[in-house]
């Protein structure tokens, strides 16, 4: 215990990797990738590395300029360390950057504040459902937010220090990190400028930014980082790149009441367990709030919020920079995040830092008993009413052993229903520690169980799994694949691993020519068109069919000659 106590530290680290390990790496090789996002950016990094054309991004056969480079180059990265292109492989980017997001993460409260604080923090950002889920894909949400996240964990720790040689070098890092997410986020990549200004404004140090020598090193860092590949494109693509690229940013068209309703629930749906008691605290403490932000800026020279900024401690001082943090990317996520999810998950970090200092003085301080208490209550109840809706739902129940999920009905009420029930019989009974302990448990069995299972589950549901045979079948007999009113699933092109002809509109015309000139072609549709197409009189042979999706190929049509002399072999055999 006292070599523990000596090295707590490094102890908490190992047991932050070792969960990360449980939550985000282990069993993610054991489901497909998933449509649509997965498959695209997969998709686009293979060809990159197949084409050895590590600039321009191709999706089917065509420039793809709606995305940065960042996380092709890392997938591709992958592919070339594993020397092969697989699943695990792709996946393997997003495990180590959410590894060392955690561990800085940690790292730097630890330093801010104390190493209890840090883990109770890392911990809840950790388990909260949004971060497991993409956690677990490779996609740019996670790594457009992690990134964002060490780049204002660096401004943290920039304004609690005073040693010039540190500043200089935390400088250094925070252009680095602010070049790499806009790599990673295009425009968005912005978002930590916009927040590392408001925060020096906040601190009185707004002067600090724009310093010449350290302006000017910022500026060469940014160009030599990010901006490379957009004069590369641009140059290579001209006016037609800069004008796909900024229509995909269309701020303005985003703006909708309905984005800003769709992007709270997705930021509370992604923020469970947790949700519960943050919107508690925040409702609770919303007042306070809002007076100290007015008296603060009251008087707002800069010499004064520097003098205001000093006599804050260092609770306050965190707080305060997360509050600003939170608010500040949360008017970006209402607004623009229901196209881009990676705005939502972002908030997820200063939302865990606020919760994680009210759960400290819960714990520790015996603090906030009737809002832990409430928000404690009310989603265990839910997920115990889950559980019996499960337990007793013999809809749900058959529909899992159908599809062959079955061993996931055991592990789904020991974990919706013993769990919630351990966690409100704790902050009942003041055990103010297991309740806290008993979301981490939750959540950790929710990841490690039931997230390969459930993947599986939407792939099969969702018709994806027919896709994938289909496109591996048609890849082995080397035929032209195209589709019929399916919609543009990027899995086929992933694991056809070739050019796939997308026809979403119901044009039987189109059909009956693809059909009769690509004799050997096939055509995949769904189900419920295939009553159309007989009523178009359309010849086909169905090859394979799905839950969803249906395989076809051309049906020569028999001459009458023919037809009469095989009817006439068939008397004599009779």
């Amino acid at each position: 215990m006292d070599y523990i106590k000596k090295h707590s530290r490094l102890f908490f680290l190992i047991l932050l990797f070792f969960l990360c390990t449980i939550l985000y790496f282990l069993n993610m090789g054991e489901y497909p990738l998933i449509d649509t996002d997965e498959t695209k950016f997969v998709s686009i990094a293979r060809d990159m590395l197949n084409l050895n054309d590590w600039i321009t991004p191709k999706l089917n056969g065509t420039n793809y300029y709606d995305s940065t480079p960042l996380l092709f180059w890392l997938i591709n990265i992958s592919f070339l360390v594993f020397g092969k292109i697989s699943t695990f492989a792709a996946r393997i980017p997003i495990f180590i950057i959410c590894a060392f997001g955690f561990l800085f993460l940690f790292f730097t409260v630890s330093k801010i504040l104390t190493k209890t604080y840090a883990i109770i923090i890392s911990l809840i950002m950790m388990t909260s459902f949004g971060i497991i889920v993409f956690g677990r894909l490779t996609t740019n949400d996670i790594l457009f937010s992690f990134i964002s996240m060490i780049s204002i964990l660096l401004s943290f720790l920039l304004l609690m220090t005073n040693t010039k040689i540190k500043k200089d070098i935390i400088w250094i890092l925070i252009y680095i990190f602010i070049s790499l997410s806009i790599l990673a986020g295009g425009i968005f990549g912005i978002l930590p400028i916009i927040i590392l200004l408001i925060l020096h404004l906040f601190a009185g140090k707004l002067k600090d930014i724009f310093k010449p020598i350290r302006l000017f090193i910022g500026l060469i860092i940014l160009f030599l980082i990010a901006s490379p590949w957009f004069l590369i494109m641009f140059k290579q693509h001209g006016i037609p790149f800069i004008k796909i690229f900024l229509l995909n940013y269309d701020l303005i068209e985003n703006i909708s009441i309905k984005n800003c309703i769709y992007s709270i629930g997705l930021f509370l749906l992604g923020f469970m367990p947790w949700t519960f008691a943050f919107l508690w605290i925040i409702g609770s403490k919303y007042k306070d709030i809002k007076d100290s932000i007015i008296s603060y800026f009251k008087d707002n020279s800069q010499d004064k919020l520097n003098e205001k900024w000093h006599k804050l401690s260092k609770v306050d001082k965190f707080l305060s920079l997360n509050t600003i943090v939170f608010f500040t990317s949360l008017i970006f996520a209402i607004l623009y995040g229901s196209k881009y999810l990676y705005l939502i998950l972002f908030l997820t970090f200063p939302a865990s830092c606020i919760s994680g200092h009210y759960w400290y003085e819960y714990i520790f301080r015996n603090k906030h008993d009737k809002s832990i208490f409430f928000a404690t209550i009310i989603p265990n109840l839910l997920f115990i009413i889950c559980s019996f809706i499960g337990l007793f739902g013999h809809n749900f129940i058959n529909t899992l052993t159908t599809y062959g999920f079955n061993f996931l009905i055991i592990p789904l009420i020991i974990i919706f229903f013993i769990i919630p029930l351990i966690s409100i019989f704790s902050v009942i009974l003041n055990g103010r520690m297991v309740s806290f302990i008993s979301n981490l448990i939750l959540m950790i069995s929710l990841s490690f169980i039931l997230t390969p299972g459930i993947f599986n589950f939407i792939t099969i549901n969702g018709g994806e799994k027919d896709l994938i045979e289909f496109a591996r079948k048609s890849n082995i007999d080397k035929v032209k694949l195209a589709t019929f009113t399916a919609s543009k699933k990027y899995s086929l092109v992933y694991y056809y691993d070739g050019q796939v002809d997308y026809h979403s509109n119901k044009d039987f015309k189109w059909l009956k020519e693809f059909l009769s000139t690509n004799d050997n072609g096939y055509v995949i549709t769904e189900i419920k068109d295939l009553w159309n197409i007989e009523a178009e009189n359309i010849k086909y042979m169905l090859l394979d069919s799905g839950k969803r999706y249906c395989l076809l190929k051309y049906l020569p049509e028999v001459k009458e000659e023919e037809e009469e002399e095989n009817n006439n072999i068939e008397l004599i055999i009779n």
